[in-house]
């Protein structure tokens, strides 16, 4: 036994070096791979020192253009995570920040100063203009997906400060039950829950495509309650509640209160597949509770909005991409689409598709078939509503010599991205152009802007965004108001 053990020992060690080998070559000749080089997951640890000890201060990636109808917004709120962690449900590979930071300093030259606001079809927006102008009853209405970038709501609450502001504050709109840090957060309503509940997004599937308008579902396990508020004590909302909740199997239906006061007066509108529970308060409404007593009632979200002005909702799960798109029951959100009436759906997809395979397509037929697919499925509830698309953000790659530079694919999702929206009547703002395009992540990450995730931006870079955003878009309606 004992000769015998001596004999299988090398070819134990030849089998280990064969496997060993097997699962390290590859990683050199595939680029998706490439994150599995032992010299790419030490690469943070083998900077020599004169690369990180003459950094260069580099020019800011933007020059905003001041935009006369509402100044940019001086004050920020804290972001969903905290100073020390990204964002939270997308479990990022981490690096050491400081050489990470050093590295995109020292590696990436710096790019000439521009605008790039400019929004790609403009003309697609006349109508969500025209609303803005001349709506004299209830608010203007804005939907926005997105995937994690937006489910912190960093971008959106600037681009709504921002709107709200020049238009008039229409309170939150729509926001999901089923509200959840590990998915998404609103930054103007608070949303909590008493009891047990089971929370269900479009990012898992598993309810049969029924997610309701904002792509979570909450259901609880017996009488449960609702608690909406904003997210300053005794601020109002708005004066009109609406719920929008599966139709009821039982006699017992919700019932709400106001202010703290018990509401009797409530229209019940009854669609195909859901209950839409109105009330029009005489009071502005400061804070909500709901009882839910039927157990398993899937509740998709509430409503709450002024008379007038605009509203800005977020409508984000952290996690998804274009494909996950396809677990909507097409039919049940149009359905609530409908019944939200919205005069613009924003929609900021790619982040969790920089290896997709169809981008790898000839003239990435795949890739574009399926986010037409996924547009169309945003919009089929709405088809009057203007449409516009924001591309995703540049995200780094860390490469075997230390350099950070943008993800082999982005630039062709970009375009693929822009070439789709134009053709299926969409406007098209170039985020990822507006960050300084090609290899900008590195400089963003510098400047303390985006996070080491690689993929992800910081409290400040996300206000950066909206801001831009914000003023590209103003300037679009000016022109409109010039040409009227």
């Amino acid at each position: 036994m004992l000769a015998n053990d001596r004999l299988a020992a090398p070819f134990h060690v030849l089998a280990i070096l064969a496997v060993g080998l097997a699962t390290v070559l590859p990683s050199y000749y595939i680029a998706d791979m490439a994150s599995f080089r032992p010299t790419r997951a030490l690469g943070p640890l083998v900077w020599s020192n004169s690369e990180t000890t003459s950094a260069p201060i580099l020019q800011e990636p933007i020059a905003q253009e001041p935009i006369a109808l509402q100044p940019s917004v001086a004050t920020e709120k804290p972001a969903v995570q905290t100073a020390n962690e990204p964002p939270q449900g997308d479990s990022p590979k981490k690096i050491d920040a400081d050489k990470a930071a050093a590295a995109a300093a020292t590696t990436v030259p710096a790019t000439k100063n521009t605008s790039n606001s400019h929004l790609y079809g403009e003309e697609h927006l006349s109508g969500f203009f025209r609303a803005l102008k001349e709506r004299k009853q209830g608010p203007v209405r804005v939907l926005h997906y997105g995937d994690s970038t937006l489910a912190g709501d960093g971008i959106a609450k600037t681009v709504r400060t921002r709107m709200q502001t020049s238009f008039g504050n229409g309170g939150p709109g729509f926001f999901v039950a089923g509200m959840d840090p590990r998915w998404m957060r609103r930054d103007d309503v608070r949303v909590d829950r008493t009891g047990e509940w089971n929370v269900q997004t479009i990012l898992f599937g598993g309810n049969k495509g029924r997610y309701g308008l904002g792509g979570v579902v909450a259901k609880p396990h017996a009488k449960s309650q609702i608690l909406i508020s904003p997210p300053k004590p005794k601020a109002v909302m708005g004066e009109h509640l609406e719920l929008y909740a599966q139709k009821s199997r039982r006699d017992e239906v919700p019932a709400f209160e106001v202010n703290g006061i018990k509401i009797d007066s409530i229209k019940r509108v009854e669609h195909q597949a859901f209950d839409q529970w109105i009330i029009d308060s005489a009071e502005p409404i400061s804070r909500v509770k709901i009882t839910v007593a039927e157990p398993n009632l899937e509740v998709y979200g509430a409503v709450i909005e002024a008379a007038r002005g605009i509203t800005w909702e977020t409508t984000a799960v952290v996690g998804i991409a274009s494909g996950s798109i396809r677990q909507f029951d097409p039919a049940h959100l149009a359905e609530q689409t409908a019944a939200r009436n919205p005069d613009l759906i924003v929609i900021m997809l790619g982040g969790n598709e920089t290896n997709h395979g169809g981008l790898m397509t000839p003239e990435g037929r795949v890739y574009k078939e399926g986010f037409t697919a996924a547009l169309k499925v945003l919009r089929q509830g709405a088809p009057k509503a203007a449409c516009l698309v924001m591309s995703p953000l540049d995200q780094g790659v860390l490469n075997d010599d230390g350099r950070i530079t943008s993800r082999p694919l982005i630039e062709r999702m970009v375009t693929y991205q822009r070439q789709v929206s134009l053709d299926n009547g969409c406007a098209f703002w170039n985020t990822w152009q507006f960050m300084g395009g090609r290899d900008s992540f590195a400089r963003w990450l510098s400047q303390g802007l985006a996070w080491t995730d690689l993929n992800h931006l910081t409290e400040k870079g996300l206000h950066r965004i909206g801001n831009a955003f914000s003023d590209a878009l103003l300037q679009s309606y000016q022109r409109f108001e010039a040409a009227q």
